[in-house]
């Protein structure tokens, strides 16, 4: 295998494993952040150097190219345009199961209305049991947009097609509470797609979107070290992700993404949602 397919698949393995549970018994699957820090002091010192060390070796190659690789045509990981635009994904919105009072939904909010930004909220339909319909409204209102990422925080590769067009309609149920105005978009947690969950996609005419620029944000718990990986690769057409901070839970992604955006501002780009920068094409 050539070096830069193996690194490609290095990175999505690393970036995206997760236990080997019962995927189809929800009260025995874990949660793909289980294993994740939730807080700075989770992991050592050592531990925080070995994974920025391994993160940075593993995209030298760059994420724009490596997804390329791994993922079908028909996904997207980067929108060409001459404008300074780029498109920013928030995943896991909006307040997980085993988190119940740590929404943090109106601080990222009111984040966004300071620099004049805009996001596309990838949402796990069970990440809504704890956030009110009044506040998604307001995100949407502020001009957000809200996308399916499955039921639960877990992978789907495995899932037969039934089980998985199940799940996904389900998602989509939840998140029309909301609106009418869902977009066809689509991002599998943990970026594990199978060739059932491509199918279901397209009978469903949904695009799966992944990102070209990502800081493995959910184990390095560093925002300055996020913020400055992300700005240093960023460039127009670029997908960022970020994943939703909570109280308790990843809050060192709020600052990470006040940083980023702030630095944003200052290299003159726009921020927008997926749906804007895919219009630009």
């Amino acid at each position: 295998m050539p070096f830069y397919k193996y690194a490609a698949l290095l990175v999505i393995c690393i970036l995206f494993s997760q236990p080997n549970d019962t995927l189809f018994n929800n009260s025995f699957q874990k949660l793909g952040r289980d294993k994740d820090p939730k807080t700075v002091s989770d992991i050592s010192k050592f531990q925080l150097f070995s994974r920025k060390l391994n993160w940075s070796i593993l995209n030298i190659p760059g994420m724009k190219f490596m997804t390329k690789l791994l993922f079908p045509k028909s996904t997207i990981t980067f929108v060409e345009t001459d404008q300074k635009v780029v498109a920013f994904s928030i995943d896991d919105g909006f307040c997980g199961l085993d988190n119940p009072n740590g929404s943090m939904i109106n601080e990222v909010r009111e984040l966004f209305e300071k620099y004049n930004a805009k996001a596309t909220f990838f949402v796990s339909g069970s990440h809504c049991n704890h956030t009110s319909v009044s506040e998604v409204h307001l995100l949407l209102e502020d001009g957000h947009e809200i996308a399916n990422h499955s039921m639960y925080d877990w992978p789907y590769h495995k899932y037969s097609k039934e089980e998985f067009e199940h799940d996904f309609k389900k998602t989509k149920q939840i998140l029309g509470q909301y609106t009418d105005d869902v977009p066809n978009w689509y991002r599998a947690p943990h970026g594990r797609l199978s060739k059932e969950m491509q199918s279901v996609l397209d009978e469903q005419d949904y695009i799966h979107v992944v990102c070209s620029v990502f800081a493995n944000d959910t184990a390095i718990p560093d925002s300055k070290w996020i913020s400055k990986f992300i700005l240093q690769r960023v460039e127009s057409g670029s997908i960022i992700l970020i994943h939703m901070p909570e109280k308790g839970v990843r809050e060192w992604n709020y600052e990470a993404m006040q940083i980023t955006l702030e630095g944003l501002k200052q290299q003159g780009f726009s921020v927008v949602t997926i749906s804007e920068l895919y219009n630009l094409k």
